[in-house]
């Protein structure tokens, strides 16, 4: 089943449910008026929805956690710079810059192509 059509058929569920609930109470349907064993059984189920619900958010979590464990994990690919590789600016003070303004010259940067 695709996951799409999983998530039509979860929806439609509960839109049906939310509307028999919303039919039950303006009706004035008393859920503690059915017998014992019927209470039981609904709390079961739902304890156990609440379980599923659980452990599915649990492996998503862990699933994406994994995942960024991985990426994080990843060395550099070949051919691209490390950071020390990388060329940087000669350490100046902004003081030494405004003061020598007069002696900086114009100075263009040839185009590769």
């Amino acid at each position: 089943m695709k996951t799409g059509r999983f998530g039509g058929i979860l929806l439609a569920t509960g839109a049906a449910v939310g509307a028999a609930a919303v039919v039950g109470l303006v009706l004035g349907f008393e859920p503690s008026k059915l017998p014992a064993a019927l209470i039981d059984i609904a709390v079961y189920k739902l304890t156990f929805v609440a379980a599923a619900g659980l452990l599915a958010a649990g492996a998503i979590v862990r699933r994406y956690a994994r995942r960024d464990a991985t990426v994080q994990d990843a060395r550099v690919p070949a051919g691209l710079p490390l950071e020390h590789d990388v060329p940087r600016l000669p350490d100046a003070s902004v003081d030494d810059v405004v003061r020598n303004r007069d002696q900086r010259t114009d100075v263009r940067v040839p185009r590769g192509d």
